[in-house]
């Protein structure tokens, strides 16, 4: 995990506050820090870095040296943005969280490398206030004592160059610093570099589209200078990039004047309609971006809470792919609590039904236990393709509540071992999703015996299940086929493959019932549509002229 922790909002924040920007940066990456360790989230913390702090921003200023010295760092004029708001230049060349040496003639010098970092001066909360509504001048600018230095070239009276570049250039290079986060001699070494990017760079890069711009391109930038130098095995940052969808929250606007309403200015009427409080006349609402001043944010803390990490995790993920946008509704927590609730009651009753002596299956039960053992390969192996290929989490979500209710229709099974398999798959299938809850799951199958997988292990130690593709291959599904329409006839098709569209064509092209009733015309397009429920058939519907 990194702290990008450098910039103007996080400045401007502590500024209004009148407090120190350094407290302010300090005390937000601690509270976030720790609400990431409560959702369960994961990161090796013996990696960590933040831009802010000498020990990484001595080696963004090592690497803005480097680039000085083969001419790729230089200043000059241009046309640029003037920001009413932040009081700062929005430039198409910007220069960063490094300092260098100017003389009085503005002909800059490099510091030298020993003696780096040249750290930054600290900032009181009353020097913070005094700048509230500054006029563009950069604070370092103010900090005389500061400014003022020795040229190490001549020995002169010179001044420390106040400009700064974009923290683009901080975050152009942070992930190599992953690689060896507390190497005190080099921003990392070449063997580090080799270990982890290999021959393609960063396997995924993780961001909002904004930075599919300028963010890709300091990167690449950078990534091929130290390519160049010898210090990269790769010239290009990033294997794939998955640019995230925002999450939305829903807003509330008075009618006519279109002002956003706080909470406690709307309320829902009689009629179940959201209404101004004051007036009685039905709002707008509509889905945007969390924002305070539309008074449509939500407090993390406040949901986990309430909640619980687990559930807030799976709303989450289960919600929309990673890609898309995501509209929060609280009202969509209850929902996924009420499914965990249905795994813990599966398990309860799968352990006292196994512990009832009474209890006991007979010859009629082999075929429905056959059935249950063909689902959860089934559901293995799309969960695990859900997972590994696609980052598709909501869909593995998805077909693990469809393996919990096929547990729960199957409930006269469950002293079986195929229904604990089952039950155990589940749960480790659960564990990334939500760790707290398929830990202590986990845990009560162990306890009762019904799983003899990792032994006195907790389940995020255990290996994931694995499904067996001969006995998927074995399965069968019946797909019924359609001439623009109506149902002709119908095929068998391996379980595996009751999704792949072109192998199903292929059988259907086969048939002869098909082939005349498509009699010689082309094939415009074939729909799919695979069983929806255990046991179903499936649709493939051909439109032809």
């Amino acid at each position: 995990m990194g702290w990008d922790a450098f910039g103007l909002p996080a400045e401007n924040a502590a500024i209004e506050r009148g407090i120190s920007p350094a407290d302010w940066t300090v005390k937000n990456i601690a509270s976030a820090k720790e609400q990431l360790k409560a959702l369960g989230i994961i990161f090796d913390w013996d990696r960590e870095v933040t831009t802010c702090e000498d020990d990484y921003y001595a080696w963004t200023q090592w690497l803005f040296l480097k680039l000085l010295d083969r001419g790729l760092a230089y200043r000059k004029e241009a046309l640029v943005n003037w920001d009413p708001i932040d009081k700062t230049v929005l430039a198409n060349e910007q220069v960063t969280r490094f300092r260098f040496i100017s003389l009085n003639t503005f002909y800059p010098i490099g510091v030298p490398e020993n003696q780096l970092p040249v750290r930054l001066p600290e900032l009181s909360g009353d020097q913070a206030g005094d700048l509230k509504g500054g006029d563009g001048e950069s604070p370092l600018a103010r900090m005389q004592e500061w400014r003022k230095c020795k040229c190490p070239k001549c020995g002169g009276d010179a001044e420390r160059d106040t400009d700064t570049l974009d923290t683009f250039v901080d975050s152009s290079w942070y992930y190599m610093r992953y690689c060896d986060a507390r190497n005190d001699n080099a921003p990392f070494t070449t063997d580090s570099v080799a270990k982890w990017m290999k021959q393609h760079g960063v396997d995924l890069y993780v961001g909002g589209i904004e930075h599919a711009i300028l963010h890709l391109l300091y990167s690449r930038f950078i990534t091929k200078f130290l390519h160049d130098e010898k210090m990269l095995p790769t010239d290009e940052p990033f294997a794939q990039l998955l640019a995230q969808g925002m999450v939305l929250g829903k807003t509330y606007k008075a009618p006519g004047t279109l002002r956003y309403l706080k909470p406690g200015e709307y309320t829902v009427d009689d009629k179940g309609r959201v209404v101004e409080a004051a007036t009685g006349q039905e709002v707008i609402s509509v889905w945007e971006k969390m924002s305070k001043s539309k008074y449509n944010g939500v407090d993390p803390e406040h949901i986990r809470t309430k909640h619980g990490a687990d559930v807030t995790r799976l709303v989450v993920l289960f919600k929309a792919p990673p890609a898309h946008e995501l509209e929060w509704d609280e009202a969509d927590l209850a929902g996924q609590s009420r499914w965990l609730v249905r795994i813990w009651n599966l398990i309860d009753q799968a352990i006292a039904a196994t512990h009832d002596k009474t209890s006991a299956l007979t010859s009629s039960n082999s075929e429905a236990i056959s059935e249950l053992q063909l689902q959860l390969h089934g559901t293995i192996k799309r969960v695990t393709e859900a997972l590994d290929r696609h980052q598709s989490f909501n869909v593995a979500i998805a077909e693990l509540m469809k393996l919990s209710n096929l547990l729960a229709d199957q409930r006269s099974l469950n002293t079986s071992p195929v229904y604990h398999n089952a039950l155990d798959a589940l749960v480790r299938m659960l564990a990334p999703l939500a760790p707290h809850s398929a830990s202590e799951m986990f845990e009560r199958l162990q306890l009762a015996g019904l799983t003899e997988a990792c032994a006195d292990q907790d389940v995020h130690d255990c290996a994931w299940p694995q499904f067996d593709p001969s006995l998927l291959a074995q399965a069968q599904v019946k797909i019924v086929l359609q001439v623009q329409g109506k149902s002709r006839d119908t095929v068998m098709v391996p379980a595996d493959l009751q999704g792949d569209r072109d192998h199903v064509l292929m059988l259907a092209l086969a048939s002869k019932a098909v082939q005349k009733h498509l009699d010689g015309k082309t094939v415009r397009k074939a729909i799919l549509i695979p069983p929806k429920k255990q046991g179903g058939h499936g649709l493939l519907n051909i439109v032809a002229t």
